[in-house]
């Protein structure tokens, strides 16, 4: 029995854990690596295990670093089954099927351009193998044992983040002996607007943890207050509120939050603009789950539907979006991707990013590398389609409105681990964070705990 640590293992992306034994081996979790290029290059690497071979794939969750691998992998000549919670089922599907359109965007415009290397340039994967593996997710009930084979076993345990993120507890059984592993996914936070608090993590053999936020704390300002007061400034300035933002849970929950204000009568009543075609499927996929959500969220149509009260207008075309580059603050638009890699947000940013009186609220880690990290780091041009653009409006941090748990957060879901575990492996961080972690679990709770290379493989 043996854990391979296939992606991020030094980076908060590519989430890969191969866990194998003699004859069987589970992937868990298949994600796309982003950021840097030296990163990004990896995706087009063949994985170093056996893939015709591999007969399961768990999912911790939908986001794009833990399953937009999937439709590379079924190229390669994956035929297995994915397995997820079924929230997470329907979340991926819009994922990889966006992942697919925007490999063959970048393609196409890389070839009109003559920008490529490559004669021609190819997409990674192209929606024809997206459509491929999403046949082979299979949607299962959190919180009940789920048996692979005489080997494996695994149960999925609700973790916040996004809606149907979950923990993933596997359990090996092999020539006598058996493990248990604890895989955290990425857990969420507590308190959030949308979501009940992760469910803590329970003893095992083995626990990998995430560390995306490991050495720092979210700031203890309240974000309703931060979120308000940011209405408040571009309301007095006739600006824009620009929210780069992820289409999957962010962007809903900054539509609840912003309702909430509005209905208390904490903020005025302004157009509030939801631009991505993704951020409108996953409103109506969150629509399709209220169970899953807070008791007291009230997300129903109509002015009291938290997701789509009066002030809210969802645009899903290209011109409804351009339509959006003449209307006049004050006005809140919401658009992707959370870290500007790309997508419409880019041309919010290119029509609204120079004048002083719009505000960019970045809402969610910006990975070492992205354009997101680059504004947060004070960068006062970014380069994109093509050109320089010049950094005028104001830039923020909505820090707190981050789906990830900080490090008190981290060790409060690791409390109720009471039998210290064989190892604990630090994983989903950058360096930095990555250390912090290993070193805190290690003095708070005396755990064996190490960060893993990219690569490395550990027997259990």
């Amino acid at each position: 029995m043996q854990i391979t640590f296939h992606g991020a293992a030094g980076t908060v992306t590519g989430s890969r854990y191969l866990v194998s034994t003699k004859s069987d081996a589970v992937l868990v979790d298949c994600g796309m690596f982003q950021g840097l290029k030296e990163l990004r290059l990896r995706n087009w690497q063949h994985p170093d295990f056996d893939i015709a071979d591999l007969k399961w794939i768990v999912l911790t969750h939908a986001h794009t670093d833990h399953s937009a691998y999937l439709p590379r992998l079924h190229k390669l000549g994956f035929r297995g089954q994915i397995f997820c919670s079924a929230p997470t089922a329907r979340l991926t599907q819009i994922i990889l099927m966006d992942a697919a359109f925007l490999q063959e965007e970048d393609a196409r415009y890389l070839n009109k351009k003559g920008a490529t290397k490559h004669k021609p340039a190819m997409p990674l994967f192209d929606t024809s193998d997206a459509e491929a593996v999403i046949k082979l997710l299979r949607p299962v009930k959190m919180e009940q044992a789920q048996r692979l084979s005489p080997a494996f076993s695994y149960t999925l345990r609700p973790v916040g983040h996004i809606l149907g993120a979950c923990s993933v507890r596997l359990s090996i059984s092999d020539n006598g002996e058996s493990r248990t592993i604890y895989f955290s996914g990425d857990v969420g936070r507590f308190h959030s607007a949308l979501l009940p608090d992760p469910l803590p993590a329970e003893n095992a053999d083995y626990v990998v943890v995430e560390s995306t936020y490991g050495d720092r704390l979210h700031p203890s300002e309240d974000t309703w207050e931060q979120l308000a007061g940011l209405v408040d400034r571009i309301v007095a300035n006739r600006g824009v509120l620009l929210i780069p933002a992820f289409a999957v849970e962010r962007g809903q929950e900054l539509v609840y939050m912003l309702h909430i204000l509005e209905d208390k009568g904490r903020i005025a009543r302004i157009p509030i603009h939801v631009d991505s075609p993704m951020a409108v499927e996953a409103t109506n996929i969150v629509g399709e789950f209220p169970d899953l959500l807070r008791p007291e969220v009230n997300i129903g149509h109509g002015p009291g539907g938290g997701l789509h009260s009066t002030t809210i207008t969802y645009h899903r075309t290209r011109d409804e979006s351009k339509e959006l580059n003449s209307i006049s603050g004050p006005c809140v638009i919401i658009s992707a991707s959370g870290m500007l890699t790309g997508g419409r947000i880019l041309h919010h940013l290119e029509h609204r990013m120079g004048d002083p009186a719009n505000i960019i609220a970045l809402a969610g880690y910006q990975a070492e590398g992205t354009r997101g990290r680059l504004l947060l780091e004070g960068a006062k041009e970014l380069r994109f389609h093509g050109d320089t653009h010049a950094v005028r409006a104001q830039v923020t941090d909505l820090a707190g409105l981050s789906a990830h748990a900080d490090y008190a957060e981290l060790m409060r879901w690791l409390g109720p681990v009471t039998a210290p575990p064989r190892k604990v492996f630090v994983t989903h961080g950058e360096p930095a964070p990555a250390a912090a972690m290993v070193e805190r679990i290690k003095k708070e709770r005396g755990f064996d705990a190490l960060a893993p290379k990219m690569g490395e493989q550990f027997p259990l």
